[in-house]
């Protein structure tokens, strides 16, 4: 009798324990949190306020750039991904609304209806370029005119599939850089796409981006974007991005423009803790009509930038010096010269 007993109570136990590991697994995953922040000080020898990329418009001025809480969720074969922006950084990301010094950077829902083919719904950061928002995703600091002149973001829906190595995207969205449709008075829809190829040292994309730009004025634009990126050793790798971009008027022909870029990357590990990163762009828009003081001009820039890692933390020394075919800067009398040079000093943190 009290082996009959002893049988039962461990097929209790085991019986118990299965459903406890079938509870388990059938529970919902927790939500993932992560987050960043960076702030930085830049002095131009010129002691005027030169600069014509994102971000790092100041002078002589300790900066905050953006803080970034991210969160997702998954569950099943569906997830969402929540990612807010607090500072002027978010403030210049969406330009087109006001009061945006807090923003929701990206929303967006995925459905995975096969492994490799999903769905994705909202806001997103774009596909284009090599560079990305986010401080503490890129080893320079200051950004490149690419960046700065092409789109930060769409809206609207896209399809990915995925196969082996092979990547492909395609998508519709709201006017570029519009959270909504409604803010800009038009119906017109941009289409957005990509090729990609994703090996073990080394990837490369070709994108495409067309649509309305600025609907307000009857903008449009096409832009075609090639970003390449290889591991040459441990220590050392190489990244690439040449971009074109072709501006339409729906009314005035003598209103559109082009301008394209040609941008170069460089970085090498001394050791985990600090690398050195080189970008070298020379961006044309001597035929471009609606990029304000570069309109007629072309620049060849060079940036220099030491990433020393403690932890979490990254501070990066920079120096940059940007070379214009025609006088865009000023001196350090304010009057018009051709070159700007400036350092700064930014700190970066992601948890």
């Amino acid at each position: 009798m009290k082996k009959v007993l002893h049988v039962l109570a461990a097929m209790l136990t085991s019986s118990f324990a299965f459903a406890q590991d079938d509870t388990e697994t059938k529970s919902p995953p927790a939500t993932t949190f992560s987050g960043s922040a960076d702030a930085y000080y830049k002095y131009d020898f010129s002691k005027q306020q030169n600069g014509l990329t994102s971000f790092t418009n100041s002078q002589d001025s300790f900066e905050l750039g953006m803080a970034s809480i991210q969160a997702g969720h998954t569950f099943g074969k569906a997830s969402v991904f929540v990612d807010l922006g607090f500072g002027t950084r978010a403030e210049e990301f969406s330009y087109n609304e006001e009061n945006t010094k807090f923003i929701i950077k990206q929303l967006y829902f995925t459905y995975n209806l096969t492994d490799k083919f999903k769905v994705v719904f909202g806001s997103f950061g774009t596909h284009i370029g090599y560079e990305v928002l986010d401080a503490i995703g890129n080893k320079n600091y200051s950004m490149s005119y690419a960046f700065s002149y092409g789109p930060f973001f769409n809206t609207g829906i896209k399809a990915q599939y995925t196969s082996g190595k092979f990547t492909a995207m395609f998508g519709v969205t709201n006017p570029t850089d519009f959270k909504s449709a409604m803010d800009t008075g038009s119906k017109q829809k941009t289409f957005i796409g990509q090729v990609g190829y994703i090996g073990e040292k080394g990837s490369a994309y070709l994108n495409f981006t067309s649509g309305s730009s600025n609907p307000l004025s009857d903008e449009n634009k096409t832009q075609i974007d090639f970003v390449a990126s290889q591991a040459i050793s441990d220590s050392f790798s190489l990244g690439f991005n040449a971009t074109y971009a072709k501006a339409t008027n729906d009314f005035d022909s003598t209103l559109d423009g082009e301008w394209f870029s040609v941008v170069g990357y460089a970085n090498y590990a001394f050791s985990e803790s600090l690398s050195l990163a080189y970008r070298m762009e020379y961006f044309d828009a001597k035929d471009a009509l609606n990029l304000g003081t570069l309109n007629g001009s072309s620049v060849f820039a060079n940036t220099a930038s030491l990433n020393y890692k403690v932890g979490k933390l990254t501070i990066i020394p920079e120096l940059r010096y940007d070379a214009a075919s025609e006088d865009i800067f000023a001196d350090k009398n304010a009057l018009p010269t051709g070159g700007t040079f400036f350092g700064l000093l930014a700190t970066t943190y992601s948890f």
